[in-house]
């Protein structure tokens, strides 16, 4: 299988099967798909799953659980084409072949439950029943701090992206920031393999979370809500942070944004002044110039804010 799986990588393709066990065959298939959905080549990887899934020929004794990776890896693709009616017949099937399974506990079986948990809250969500895809991602990301507590390496990638997507499923933005209070413990303990210099999926997850808190951020600034905006900027600062990379424009840009969010709190502008200072050299030190004449402009326009309030008064 190692073999294999890099001739697959190497090749984009299905290595020759002549000779071989079918055990070791439908692993080689089963490869090939995974690579293909990573690859994002979906329309061979949908032909090799449904061929996979429906014809009995090649896979006469598909153990269920791969069964159910097969329809967790439909529902996936079908999700990619917003099938959303074909996306949870898929469900349906995975969530048949794993009651067929005896061992309900292993890690295996709680992984694609928990796969199966966030894809349909991915497709409640996008038709509109919200109330039952927060419900389905609260359990999710419930059963992946277990999983994470046994096995960091395998799934706490898994638990970034579960939290992240709280800030698009979940609506009440209290309940989003309970969530990512609650989790940010476990995020910080987990994020500790990418100071230790460990690449893997959890810096791509991490980064991931990182954008959508900016993204919030600015909603949150654009609709007015400035308290809100500045705890989704400073969470967004604090797990960039531990991404452990040179400062550059993505801490740059963060800092800005908490910068405009402190601004329009009364109690908070001289904090908010200091740190578009201290922001002034780093922009000039990166080249940023759209940024620095941002900066400028936001201390240019404090001080004129500022001369306006003071006139206003005077005349009332």
């Amino acid at each position: 299988m190692t073999i294999a799986q890099a001739q697959i990588s190497r090749n984009a393709a299905m290595p020759p099967t002549d000779g071989l066990a079918p055990d070791v065959v439908l692993d080689m298939h089963m490869t090939y798909a995974l690579f293909l959905i990573m690859d994002h080549r979906t329309t061979q990887a949908t032909q090799v799953v449904d061929d996979m899934i429906y014809n009995d020929e090649p896979y006469p004794t598909t153990p269920p659980l791969y069964n159910a990776w097969l329809w967790v890896a439909r529902m996936t693709l079908l999700i990619g084409e917003e099938a959303w009616p074909l996306a949870l017949g898929s469900a349906e099937n995975a969530l048949s072949q794993l009651a067929s399974i005896p061992g309900k506990k292993s890690e295996d079986f709680m992984a694609l439950l928990v796969a199966i948990l966030y894809n349909l809250a991915m497709v409640h969500n996008a038709v509109g029943d919200n109330s039952r895809a927060s419900k389905e991602l609260t359990k999710a990301q419930q059963l992946l701090e277990r999983l994470v507590k046994k096995n960091e390496a395998r799934f706490s990638a898994m638990l970034l992206y579960a939290v992240e997507a709280s800030t698009d499923i979940i609506q009440s933005r209290t309940k989003q920031m309970n969530v990512l209070a609650h989790y940010q413990t476990i995020i910080d303990t987990y994020t500790s393999m990418l100071a230790e210099g460990k690449e893997c999926d959890t810096r791509r997850a991490l980064t991931q979370l990182v954008d959508t808190l900016r993204q919030q951020g600015e909603i949150m600034l654009q609709m007015g809500n400035s308290r809100n905006a500045v705890k989704y900027y400073t969470k967004a600062l604090r797990y960039q942070k531990k991404l452990n990379e040179p400062l550059g424009l993505r801490d740059l840009t963060l800092s800005i944004g908490l910068a405009k969010a402190l601004m329009r709190l009364i109690n908070r502008r001289a904090a908010a002044e200091q740190l578009l200072t201290s922001l002034l050299p780093l922009a000039r030190k990166q080249g940023a110039s759209n940024e620095v004449i941002e900066i400028e402009n936001l201390l240019n326009n404090k001080t004129k804010n500022y001369n306006i309030m003071t006139l206003l008064k005077g005349i009332f």
